[in-house]
């Protein structure tokens, strides 16, 4: 999430650097401008926070939300993705599906047309050059980019004229249709880096030349990334002629700064501080499901907790609910499995009840026997394990503590062992090396929801992200039937029949999925929360 304020003087030169915007002061609470407007609205300036700067203004080099928000304002995918998460057709005009024709009927062969009309930033056309240029950046082996799954499924891609280009995949791959749209790697210019031998840490990452709503103004390091109106965008020229977003870490200053007026958009308050909302003045405030998912995995390599009956009892001693009212400050919707209820491919399949009564049954029926400590036992050895989030997170810390107290209930000893982000998600850490019982982190859903890297057989790594080490022959089978048709029913069945086995066997309790919240200047309009990838899809859009 995102959001900060700045200071004084970096605020006067964002001022003085408008060339057609005065600077306005700001006026008491309930003070009105002339037309209406609140005194402190820069007409056509819109002062965004952002928790984290990017690395890099190329998606293809990071996986931080930051860089999705930046590549939905400097960058025209294929298609973005509205607030009811349909696809709104961008550089593509059409979405393919096999009842269109534009995929063929052996799934193999994938077309997209290109809109006519759409220019990079320097006034030169947007073509099927630019896709095929971007798709050998991705795979050719020559940049680091974070991931070439899905890309590396094609065999070719073929401009069928300059304005059409088809993918000739090497089998039927159902997410395929997804690529180069919002969340993943947009199209680049060709005819600007044909000739970099790599595309990373050069001057273009800093500086982009788009086909976006916007184009870079100015980049300060640490304080600020401003954007100003794109006039050659297809749409026409967006409703605001500027963003600036102001690098704001923490989230009280946030909060803060839009209650002094220094900033018009928080997109991601903290939940500890949505309370403190209802005392600013002239905002808005949205609330938005979104595709961010918390879950508690099992290490499988744990000899206790390869025992499925110690799984499924653990599920139930948990009451998700009372975490999430009284340390998520009820922002979250319970869940079942990692597909959104807002999905197309949605399960309706019902999620594992709190029942501690059956949870000691379960335990029981196992062998698993109360001693004197309260603490359960079974051939000598103790029902104690570990949980691991993130250090440095308090609700997380008291979510943990909340979920020891009710684990203790029915004779399990929980012990809590947090650490720091880049040490736990490390490659070889904690998740990824197997060295961890019980895990407490959130994930984000792609739009599509091929999961088989998360939980099949072949994917435990190095060689996907199955760090819950789970392998279960007919959940692979159901998984990959899913990425092999493009019948949307179809695969709806798959996920389905293949969560009616994990909510059996327990490799992770998905517990609930986030709401955002989003807070606004009452005379910014037009903006509307997405449940997936970022809010700035309609950017073009705002007014203010």
């Amino acid at each position: 999430m995102r959001l900060v304020g700045r200071a004084p003087a970096v605020l006067l030169l964002g001022c003085v650097a408008l060339a057609i915007a005065a600077c306005t002061r700001v006026g008491a609470p309930g003070e009105r401008a002339s037309g209406g407007r609140n005194p402190w609205t820069i007409p056509g300036v819109v002062r965004v926070a952002l928790t984290e700067e990017p690395n890099t203004l190329v998606r293809m080099f990071s996986n931080q939300a930051s860089a999705d928000d930046v590549t939905a304002l400097l960058f025209e995918p294929f298609f973005r993705y509205d607030n009811h998460e349909r696809p709104v057709p961008a550089l593509a005009t059409t979405f393919p599906t096999l009842a269109n024709g534009l995929i063929s009927k052996d799934g193999l062969r994938i077309t997209f047309p290109l809109r006519k009309g759409v220019l990079w930033s320097d006034g030169v056309p947007v073509t099927a050059a630019d896709v095929i240029f971007t798709w050998h950046a991705i795979v050719d082996g020559r940049n680091p980019v974070v991931y070439t799954q899905g890309y590396d499924r094609i065999k070719t891609i073929v401009a069928d004229n300059p304005y059409r280009v088809t993918f000739v995949m090497k089998q039927p791959f159902s997410p395929a249709v997804y690529l180069f749209s919002e969340g993943t790697f947009t199209p680049l210019p060709a005819h600007l880096l044909a000739h970099d031998a790599t595309l990373n840490n050069i001057p273009y990452d800093a500086h982009p030349i788009g086909d976006g709503p916007f184009v870079l103004k100015r980049w300060v390091h640490g304080a600020d990334l401003i954007f100003v109106a794109n006039p050659h965008y297809w749409r026409g020229p967006p409703h605001v002629r500027e963003i600036d977003m102001k690098v704001i870490p923490d989230p009280t200053t946030q909060v803060n700064e839009l209650r002094t007026h220094e900033i018009d958009f928080i997109d991601g308050v903290s939940a500890s501080l949505v309370g403190d909302l209802a005392g600013i003045p002239h905002i808005w405030i949205q609330r938005q499901l979104q595709a961010n998912y918390r879950h508690l995995d099992f290490n499988l390599r744990n000899p206790i907790l390869a025992d499925m009956a110690v799984r499924q009892a653990i599920a139930r001693a948990i009451n998700v609910q009372a975490v999430i009212d009284d340390v998520y400050h009820g922002l979250g919707v319970r869940a079942s499995t990692d597909i959104p209820p807002f999905s197309w491919a949605a399960t309706g399949l019902p999620p594992i009840p709190y029942d501690p009564a059956a949870a000691a049954r379960l335990l029981d029926a196992d062998g698993w026997r109360v001693g004197p400590d309260g603490i359960r036992r079974k051939n000598g050895h103790r029902l104690s394990l570990s949980i691991s989030s993130t250090t440095d997170n308090r609700p997380n810390a008291d979510a943990e503590a909340l979920v020891a107290q009710q684990l203790k209930a029915v004779g399990i000893d929980l012990t809590v062992k947090n650490y720091a982000g880049p040490v736990l998600f490390a490659e070889g850490g904690p998740l990824y090396g197997g060295r961890y019982d019980m895990s407490w982190i959130v994930n984000t859903e792609a739009v599509d929801p091929d999961n088989l890297a998360v939980w099949g057989c072949a994917y435990f790594p190095p060689h996907g992200a199955n760090t819950d080490f789970y392998c279960n022959p007919a959940v692979d089978r159901y998984l990959q039937a899913a990425e092999t048709t493009y019948d949307q029913r179809q695969r709806r069945a798959d996920y389905t029949a293949a969560w009616r086995i994990m909510l059996h066997d327990v490799p992770s309790d998905i517990l609930y999925w986030e709401q955002n919240v989003l807070a606004g200047n009452s005379d910014l309009h037009n903006v509307k929360a997405a449940p997936v990838i970022t809010d700035f899809w309609n950017a073009w859009e705002w007014s203010i």
